[in-house]
């Protein structure tokens, strides 16, 4: 699986900034499909709610002002999507 690059300036990443507020990035070594996307032409980033620490563990979890988080961000994400 091809790794993600970071995009300076890409679609992805600066659509992700707005909706969030974050102007982090950060570099993690997991493998998702992203970089495939990346490779065929499509700005791609990597987001969700929780953290990367509690992430694939036996005790994994999310607390519920991730969620909210993360469900916020969607609304978002939808009401972008869907302007005129």
């Amino acid at each position: 699986i091809p790794g993600l690059k970071p995009e300076q300036a890409g679609e992805a990443e600066r659509l992700a900034r707005a909706l969030t507020g974050d102007n982090a990035t950060h570099v993690v070594s997991y493998g998702t499909e992203a970089g495939q996307f990346q490779e065929r032409g499509f700005s791609a980033v990597v987001c969700g709610p929780g953290n990367i620490e509690q992430a694939h563990q036996p005790n994994e979890f999310i607390t519920i002002e991730q969620l909210e988080a993360g469900e916020a961000f969607t609304h978002r994400l939808i009401e972008h999507l869907c302007k005129d």
